[in-house]
């Protein structure tokens, strides 16, 4: 299946991206291989996780980060990639948001 990346989550990765590299020299770079990573694998398990309300969620297999994505059309249109420790209500009103 094809994964296509909204605006919204780009810019959900820039974020972390920053994030981590500020952290530590080279992480930044680390996290964004690992989420290519994670995102080439949801090409062949799309679908088959868990929802939270209308989007399905995969954790990352190294940082925190959680994918949020919809299958439509045979595409795992990915919406958000959130760290997996932001506040349950701030989530939702970024889900909600991008519909």
């Amino acid at each position: 299946m094809r994964v296509q990346i909204l605006r919204g989550a780009f810019e959900d990765l820039q974020k972390s991206f920053h994030f981590y590299e500020q952290q530590e020299k080279g992480l930044g770079s680390h996290f964004r291989q690992s989420l290519e990573r994670d995102l080439i694998q949801l090409g062949a398990t799309a679908g088959i996780h868990h929802k939270i309300g209308k989007f399905h969620q995969v954790n990352a297999q190294v940082f925190k980060s959680i994918i949020y994505y919809r299958v439509i059309e045979n595409r795992a249109v990915v919406f958000a990639i959130l760290d997996g420790r932001i506040d349950p209500a701030k989530r939702d009103r970024i889900l909600n948001r991008r519909k």
